[in-house]
């Protein structure tokens, strides 16, 4: 038997391995890692008992912060005893505000509910679990019913939203005599020869000749699931008869990492005024604008409140958010940059500890009065304003007005220091992977290429780079592993001298595959390859095929 499965997101549930009886689950909720990093779960589960009650109650406990919202679905009888009600009820009032439920009879026997749990992780990702499987996925799974666990977008979840909270007002409320009064039906005994017809019913459409005969394998090199028929050769795929587009492991691997990550950009709006005040040139007695024939001139002055070795100090820090997003990010794209969800965390952390800096700077420098501080730099101020006045009009002298207009306009860019974040923030954005999408002026896989060379030179460059963690402020370690979406064979060893000297090798085969002409889909394949085993041979034959190509060309 495998090892026992905790599946990364997205997956439907049962898997095929679990369903053929090669391995298991972890936990007995497939789901149980996504559901335990949610601060807030929602949704609907029908015909729960005392091992649901027992999971909520362990998820509200284990996370303080935890909410749960659920409508409880039941219908004659399903396995919901008046003693699982009771326990839910007990739940509901041990942790007050933080959880709450309702009960939404059914109609009938043949009603069934939909089974949707709704969840948001503290960070804002927002994921459901939806399928046919009772008790809040801790009923036994048929083969049959296909549970699917993804993230999803915010328009998804917020058509999710709306839907239960209706659904939430339209149920009962959990009450002590609605608990005590619920009947306890169960089915009627069957006649055994109607049952036994029915099971050799089900025999005869699962059975096939012998020729036919499907079964299952398992592939001892990917670890999937695979049918075959009585000669061995692969089954028949409806799917791929109809044209359905299939994921070549490559393909999935590459979509699963864009998943992990969003698109980052520095929000340039957020971003306060640059602390140099640009002033009139009219106050300098000067037009900012002025033409003659087809010549044009344009006049600009800034002022600034600080002395020039400060103003460069606190400029450095504001830029930090551009300087410092590479070393967090790989590239797409020129101007396009993609961040692990793991390091997140860490690139704002890093953001936090510079802006800090700048407010510690500009504290030193202003003191606690604004006003106070441009009044010891009124001299100044004006001596310089002065001088800059004489260079436009010898001997004149800069009106009073202009000198306190400059000041004005100076206390307003500092004002905005003590309201406003003096770091840019930043934009997180999904994207997705689609290698069906593609066509005559469009193909994913140079992309695709750009982000996985970026994610195989990161832990390389920063081994053998002494300048690459220069200006770093974050946990070394942390940020190797955040930044290792792919699973990268050298990184268990990083630091060692084994993975040193390998990464010195693999960053130059790197670049001559980056180097080398090819289809971007051939150098994605060869790079995965070096990436996840270290295996080279298929890199370098693209590389030595290329310049033997380039060499042919010559004669």
């Amino acid at each position: 038997m495998n090892n026992p499965l905790t599946p990364p997101m997205p997956f439907v549930w049962p898997e095929p391995l679990v369903s053929a009886g090669f391995t298991q689950y972890a936990s007995a909720l497939p789901f149980e890692v996504v559901a335990r990093a949610a601060l807030s779960l929602f949704g609907v589960v029908s015909a729960i008992d005392a091992q649901a009650v027992d999971w909520m109650e362990g998820y509200l406990s284990d996370n303080p912060k935890a909410q749960l919202r659920l409508v409880i679905s039941i219908h004659p009888t399903c396995r919901t005893t008046e003693a699982d009600l009771q326990n839910l009820l007990r739940l509901v009032e041990r942790h007050g505000e933080r959880a709450d439920c309702r009960m939404f009879p059914e109609v009938s026997l043949q009603d069934r509910s939909s089974n949707l749990l709704c969840l948001c992780g503290a960070d804002g990702q927002t994921a459901v679990a939806v399928g046919p499987t009772e008790n809040m996925g801790f009923a036994p799974a048929s083969p049959s019913q296909a549970n699917l666990v993804t993230t999803v977008t915010a328009a998804t979840f917020e058509a999710c939203r709306k839907w239960f909270d209706y659904l939430w007002n339209v149920s009962g409320v959990l009450r002590p005599e609605l608990v005590a009064a619920m009947p306890h039906l169960v089915l009627p005994e069957g006649d055994q020869t109607a049952a036994q017809l029915w099971q050799d019913y089900r025999q005869q459409c699962l059975s096939l000749a012998p020729v036919d005969q499907v079964h299952v394998v398992l592939n001892s090199e990917t670890g999937e699931v695979e049918l075959v028929d009585g000669y061995n050769y692969p089954a028949e795929s409806p799917t791929e008869t109809m044209g359905v587009p299939k994921l070549d492991p490559l393909s999935d691997s590459v979509a699963r990492i864009f998943e992990l990550g969003a698109l980052v950009s520095v929000d340039k709006q957020s971003r306060i005024p640059p602390l140099e005040a640009p002033v009139k040139p009219e106050w300098f007695g000067v037009d900012s604008f002025r033409q003659t024939g087809m010549v044009k001139s344009q006049t600009s002055i800034k002022v600034s409140p600080f002395d020039e070795v400060t103003i460069k100090k606190i400029d450095r820090l504001r830029r930090v958010s551009g300087e410092v997003l590479p070393r967090f990010s790989f590239s797409l794209a020129d101007g396009v940059r993609w961040m692990p969800q793991k390091a997140m965390p860490l690139f704002e952390a890093a953001l936090s500890i510079t802006h800090d800096e700048v407010k510690q700077l500009l504290g030193q420098t202003l003191g606690n009065d604004i006003e106070a501080f441009l009044g010891s730099q009124y001299e100044r101020i004006r001596a310089d304003a002065q001088r800059m006045y004489e260079a436009y009009h010898p001997g004149g002298k800069i009106p009073d007005t202009a000198v306190h207009s400059i000041l004005n306009e100076l206390k307003l860019r500092l004002d905005k220091t003590q309201s406003l974040k003096l770091i840019p923030t930043v934009a997180y954005s999904p994207v997705a992977f689609n290698p069906s999408q593609k066509s005559e002026w469009s193909s994913p896989w140079g992309q695709a290429f750009t982000l996985l060379k970026g994610v195989a030179e990161f832990p390389r460059e920063a081994m053998t780079d002494k300048f690459f963690w220069r200006g770093m402020r974050t946990n070394e370690d942390a940020l190797i592993h955040a930044m290792d979406v792919a699973g990268d064979h050298l990184v268990p060893e990083y630091g060692s001298r084994k993975a040193l000297q390998r990464a010195a090798e693999e960053l130059a085969w790197i670049k001559a595959l980056e180097e080398s002409p090819g289809e971007p889909l051939d150098k994605c394949r060869a790079l995965w390859a070096l990436i996840t085993t270290g295996q080279e041979a298929e890199l370098l034959a693209l590389v030595t095929s290329a310049q033997d190509a380039e060499k042919n060309s010559l004669f």
